[in-house]
């Protein structure tokens, strides 16, 4: 019987928090139980369950102080296993203004080729907040516009990434993002714009780190949001939009092994910023939600103190 072995391995992983080791399981054994696979697949399914996640396994060294961190909602999580290694009010389902164009990144990578162009509707151009000024007419590739949204956050470049969706727009887009947020299983999560300007729009610090750790899959998207500078063009070379990463830890704090991810704010949702640090083999999220510093660097400061903390009291066996 292959279920046993799938179910025990399952439970074991649930117990040591790693998620996505736990979700490939179930996923076999549902498949399994159902009928659609064979013993023999279902028995493959087993080696590729991902044993190497948990050769490896983070854990906080014993006698380790909690850290202070200045904010409503944190994590700290490991990217391979899926462990949370520290949290608070990380479940509580929260406004997360531009963390949100994490999951319009994946949407549109998803649905779109990176080559295909958009055309900048008056609409887009016309959002508030943070901006790349994309003119009205301006032809430019998917890819140019992801590296407008996730290193400046642009939400002229969110609406525009929506807007391209044939036959559907930006309403269309965002359903999407919901129904990737079931796939994901983000149980906290509800989108309502591509950009989060509308603080309605909920996620959880959980959420935040599932879909980054499924973000950051995809090296598209790994690549961009690891750039401390870009140039983006449209298709002519005719009209540039300088871009400097909005997330300190990539640029102006220059933080060792720092590859991502992204910031947001509202004056609802506070100062935000989903992080990735990459040392030795191993790489932290780290999610900080709603600091208590209404300051420009507070997100940056709060994640830069829970990533230090993280990396002199987390240890892998």
């Amino acid at each position: 019987m292959i279920d046993k072995p799938l179910l025990v391995i399952s439970i074991i992983a649930n117990l040591l928090g790693l998620s996505g080791v736990a979700d490939r399981c179930d996923s076999a054994l549902a498949l399994y139980q159902a009928g659609n696979v064979s013993t023999v697949t279902a028995s493959r399914s087993i080696d590729e369950i991902g044993f190497p996640e948990i050769i490896s396994l983070p854990s906080v060294k014993v006698f380790s102080q909690r850290p202070s961190i200045s904010a409503k909602n944190y994590l700290l999580g490991d990217l391979e296993s899926g462990k949370i290694l520290l949290s608070e009010a990380a479940s509580d389902s929260v406004a997360i203004a531009s963390t949100t164009k994490i999951m319009t990144a994946v949407v549109a990578l998803d649905k779109y080729n990176v080559d295909d162009v958009v055309t900048v509707s008056e609409a887009a151009t016309t959002q508030i907040g943070s901006s790349v000024f994309l003119r009205v007419g301006e032809q430019i590739t998917v890819k140019e516009l992801l590296h407008c949204l996730l290193i400046k956050s642009g939400n002229d470049s969110a609406y525009a990434l929506a807007e391209h969706l044939s036959g559907e727009g930006v309403n269309g887009f965002v359903e999407l993002m919901n129904k990737k947020a079931l796939e994901l299983d983000l149980k906290s999560t509800r989108f309502l714009d591509p950009a989060g300007l509308n603080d309605e729009g909920k996620s959880s610090a959980e959420d935040l780190f599932k879909l980054t750790r499924h973000a950051l899959k995809n090296q598209a998207f790994s690549d961009i949001v690891s750039l401390d500078k870009y140039t983006a063009k449209n298709t002519t070379g005719t009209i540039s939009h300088p871009l400097e990463n909005s997330n300190r830890l990539v640029g102006e704090f220059d933080y060792i092994g720092a590859i991502g991810v992204k910031t947001g704010y509202t004056p609802v949702a506070g100062h935000c910023l989903v992080s990735a640090v990459e040392r030795e083999g191993h790489t932290l999220i780290g999610v900080v939600l709603n600091t208590y510093s209404d300051t420009a660097t507070a997100s940056a400061l709060e994640s830069r103190k829970l990533m230090d903390w993280g990396w002199q009291n987390i240890e892998w066996r």
